[in-house]
C-alpha cells in the first residue's frame, strides 16, 4: 500500500521506534487537518490569520435556528474546501447534544481513492 500524505501529529507524541515525533498518514492525516481547521478560529494563527472555520460562536449561542445551522455548515464546507484540498467533503452534520456541547461530524473521501470514506467527529464545548 502506498503512502500518499504525511503530517506531523499535532499532539507531538513521540515515536518510540524512531525517537522522533509521530506522524499521521493518509486518511488520519486528512482527518487531523479537518479537525484542526474546524477547531481554529480566524486570527488564531498569526502568520495565517484567515485560517480556520471560526466555529467559536457555536459555543456562544446554545440555540441555533435551522437557517443558522445551515450557514455554519456552509462556512465549514467553504473553509474545508479552501484549506484541505486532499479531500472531498461528502457530508457535514452539526448536532446540539443537549448536554452543553456541539458535535460536528464531517464525512470525506480522499482524492487519491474515492472508494475510501472516513468520518471525523469533533466536539465543541
Amino acid at each position: 500500500m502506498s503512502i500518499y500524505y504525511t503530517d506531523i501529529d499535532v499532539n507531538l507524541t513521540k515515536n518510540v521506534q524512531s525517537n522522533d515525533i509521530s506522524l499521521k498518514y493518509d486518511l488520519n492525516a486528512i482527518a487531523q487537518s479537518i479537525k484542526n481547521i474546524i477547531l481554529t478560529n480566524k486570527t488564531e494563527k498569526i502568520f495565517n490569520p484567515k485560517f480556520g472555520a471560526n466555529t467559536d460562536y457555536l459555543i456562544a449561542f446554545k440555540t441555533l435556528l435551522p437557517f443558522e445551522l445551515s450557514d455554519v455548515r456552509l462556512q465549514i464546507l467553504g473553509e474545508l474546501g479552501l484549506q484541505e484540498p486532499r479531500a472531498t467533503i461528502t457530508d457535514i452534520d452539526i448536532k446540539d447534544t443537549g448536554l452543553g456541547y456541539w458535535q460536528i461530524s464531517v464525512t470525506f473521501t480522499p482524492i487519491f481513492d474515492k472508494n475510501l470514506i472516513k468520518t471525523v467527529v469533533i466536539i465543541l464545548q
